[in-house]
């Protein structure tokens, strides 16, 4: 079925798209005006803020320059020796001014450095030294020794007839104002500073410039207002008041200006940045004159669309929806069905391109989150050594983002510090994967020199392989161990938490990282040795003693000792004896966790008490699971001394509770040995008569006769009855009584029960014979 849109139809759609445009521009114009101080307010201050901390960098980097040049050896010498210029002593300086050179030729942003000592009165420069007192010229550095006290960082002195400003440091630089023996001065290049303001929206450079606390102009595009001061201005006395970053409104003749500042903390310097009414009106016109340009576009295009929709629409709609349904009725063979002669609704070519676009956002999700998962992949497969070639691996790398060079490989391995506490303040993998993701960005600073990936090997530990562009076992090995204490550093600033680092041996080979990698993880667990916040590598370890592993022995053997003799206090000093001779074997923690348990299973053999052997089976797995969290042999040893504590108690409870129980059954069995003829004569009976329970009482009936109370008071009561019979002419009946059976029947039982035979055929056959 065709279908024709109108003329009356176009016209209504053309003059809706036209009314939308407009009034979409109207509300455009009106919203941008509005909003265009707050937009020039926010960029120009995240610039200006971004600049600052250029600034900072720069003064930073030179400042730790002279530090590092303040601590040489060359240095100390020139400021302490004040004696005469001796040949070795000038050959100090030279190296000096060597040193000094090369600082220069590596930092454009220095002009000079100076060096006074004030012991020998003399200046030395890159290439000069000669005393000071022979240069008028260089006489304003006077004005930074003695006692007063001085700021690091300064504008040049008048006397020093320029505009670059300079960085003092006294010698000792921690010294106070007394014990200075030296200065040393060095010339900031301005220009090198004012070459940054460039970068602000408005910015000639003429009106962004650095101030310092009393408001003089430390750099600026033009040399002229350098020294000059702002004070005369209406904004300088707000902007100087206050602190951190902000701006403030100028009202002047021809509008308001916009003044940003932004305070340095490191040098108390403000960087000012003035917009002026007029580049913010530039601004606006420029906007306006953009949005008329997009309306008269926006129209044309819609009238355009309106009319070509009119006249081409409807082929390719109805072309391609005839297409959709030969697709749809098609049967899985291809051919048509002989039932589906129906054509396809709208509803129904919805639908089915809502499920193709679903399908393909789905996969797109998938396609996504599978790529951290084969990176976990591939990096496992490299340390176990599933991956052994880097030509092949190589695009799974690329495709993960991990780079790595094709040769000189060191694995290090990190873990976290005192695990416990950590897995209170929250979830362990969360600090892994920061952890990880830390270290990339750290390796990734490094430039070239270094590529490498870190993952999450397991519920503790992370995984770090680095990779290094040049050959050298021991310049990689250093750099590696650098770059351990480093990361170690900031991890414990940044996260409050220390960690331990294991560092495998070098390998040039692909296929050897998993070398590398079985070395770090076997060396992490020399930690309990090490302590913590450790860099660990095989120097570190050495290789076990023999005749210290014997008195090792030695003190397990005294422990069980000890614990023999039930006496806690010996246990603890032997207890402490044992680690110090483990802790000289520098056996692994697996070592250790071992060691301990042999001294239980030791002790519990020495106090051969099955109760005791049935509740450390019992918790075998917690003593080994706690021995297993222990991170230093302290812990261990409190760990194990506690256990040895709980023991020695155990059996010393043990041992008194078997004496009172002795005393108890002897007195049961005295008066059972008393009172047997009585007839009344029961467990429950004894047991109250002794204050305990009918349970207890048979247990020990049990423990110390081997047999059960009933059994034990039918042979007390028969063994009288055999007297009786023998010794004196009783008649059976009484001789029943008299040994408690008011039953006569039980009483022949039982004595037939014990003895074989009747009492009648008893006392005939002993009579007889």
């Amino acid at each position: 079925m065709k279908r024709r849109i109108s003329a009356k139809v176009q016209l209504i759609y053309t003059a809706l798209f036209i009314l939308i445009i407009l009034m979409t521009v109207a509300i455009s114009y009106i919203s941008s005006i509005r909003q265009l101080e707050r937009q020039v307010i926010g960029s120009n201050q995240n610039v200006l803020s971004q600049i600052s901390k250029r600034v900072d960098s720069t003064l930073q980097e030179i400042d730790l320059t002279t530090i590092n040049l303040l601590r040489s050896n060359d240095t100390r010498s020139f400021f302490e020796d004040a004696g005469p210029d001796s040949a070795q002593h000038l050959l100090g300086l030279s190296m000096l001014q060597d040193q000094l050179g090369n600082n220069l030729a590596a930092n454009f942003n220095m002009k000079a450095i100076y060096l006074y000592s004030e012991k020998s009165g003399k200046l030395l420069s890159a290439s000069d030294y000669y005393p000071l007192k022979s240069a008028p010229s260089m006489g304003w550095i006077n004005s930074f020794t003695g006692s007063g006290k001085t700021g690091k960082w300064n504008a040049s002195p008048p006397a020093a007839e320029s505009s670059d400003f300079l960085l003092v440091r006294n010698y000792p630089f921690t010294a106070g104002p007394k014990d200075r023996s030296g200065v040393m001065v060095t010339r900031i290049n301005e220009k090198s500073i004012s070459k940054m303001f460039g970068d602000l929206q408005f910015s000639d450079s003429y009106n962004v410039f650095l101030v310092d606390r009393n408001g003089n102009v430390l750099s600026h595009k033009d040399p002229k207002l350098i020294h000059q001061s702002i004070l005369d201005n209406s904004y300088a006395s707000r902007v100087l008041a206050r602190e951190g970053r902000g701006y403030v409104v100028e009202k002047t003749a021809t509008g308001k200006n916009l003044v940003f500042y932004d305070n340095s903390a490191y040098t108390g310097w403000k960087l000012i940045y003035i917009v002026s009414q007029q580049q913010l009106s530039t601004l606006s016109l420029t906007v306006r004159y953009i949005l008329i340009a997009m309306a008269v576009l926006m129209v044309v295009i819609a009238v355009s669309a309106s009319r070509f929709v009119n006249h081409r629409w409807f082929a390719p709609m109805e072309f391609f929806i005839a297409r959709l349904e030969e697709i749809t009725v098609r049967t899985p063979s291809g051919f048509q069905s002989a039932t589906s002669s129906q054509a396809l609704s709208y509803n129904d070519l919805q639908n089915r391109i809502e499920q193709v676009f679903t399908g393909y956002s789905i996969a797109e999700k998938k396609l996504h989150e599978s790529i951290p998962a084969l990176k976990l992949q591939i990096m496992f497969d490299i340390l176990t050594g599933n991956r052994t070639k880097f030509t092949s691996a190589e695009p799974m790398l690329n495709h993960v983002g991990i780079e790595l060079y094709p040769q000189h490989y060191i694995v290090l391995t990190i873990e976290f510090d005192n695990k416990a506490m950590l897995e209170k303040v929250g979830d362990m993998n969360l600090y892994l994967y920061a952890l990880c993701n830390v270290a990339e960005e750290m390796i990734r600073s490094r430039q070239d020199k270094v590529k490498g990936a870190a993952i999450q090997m397991n519920d503790d530990q992370a995984v770090m392989i680095l990779s290094f562009r040049d050959a050298g076992r021991a310049e990689n090995t250093a750099e590696a161990r650098s770059f351990g204490e480093y990361f170690m550093a900031y991890v414990e600033v940044q996260f409050r938490r220390t960690i331990s680092v294991s560092m495998g041996e070098y390998y040039d080979h692909f296929q050897d990282i998993r070398k590398s990698y079985l070395e770090s993880a076997g060396l992490i667990s020399c930690k309990i040795l090490m302590g913590h916040n450790a860099l660990i590598t095989s120097n570190d370890v050495g290789a076990w003693d023999s005749g210290r592993l014997l008195e090792v022995f030695e003190s397990v053997d005294a422990v069980q000792e000890t614990v023999k003799q039930v006496d806690a206090e010996k246990t603890g000093i032997v207890l402490e004896e044992l680690f110090k001779r483990a802790a000289r074997c520098n056996l692994s923690k697996e070592m250790m966790v071992q060691l301990c348990l042999q001294v239980i299973l030791k002790a519990l053999r020495t106090a051969a008490d099955s109760s005791l052997n049935e509740q450390f089976q019992t918790e075998h797995e917690a003593v080994f699971i706690r021995l297993q969290q222990c991170e230093t042999l302290y812990e261990m040893r409190m760990v194990l001394s506690s256990l040895m504590t709980e023991l020695i108690q155990s059996l010393q409870e043990k041992r008194s509770s078997k004496k009172k129980s002795s005393e108890l059954i002897e007195s049961v069995l005295s008066y059972i040995t008393e009172h047997y003829a009585q007839s009344d004569i029961s467990v429950n009976y004894l047991a109250d008569r002794f204050s305990i329970s009918p349970n207890y009482l048979s247990k020990l009936f049990k423990e110390y006769t081997f047999s059960n109370f009933v059994d034990y008071l039918i042979e007390v009561r028969m063994k009288a009855a055999h007297r009786l019979l023998l010794e004196t002419p009783m008649k059976l009946n009484d001789i029943a009584e008299q040994v408690g059976y008011t039953n006569f029947s039980s009483f022949l039982r039982n004595f037939k029960k014990y003895y074989g035979m009747t009492p009648t055929e008893y006392r005939q056959l002993h009579l007889n014979s």
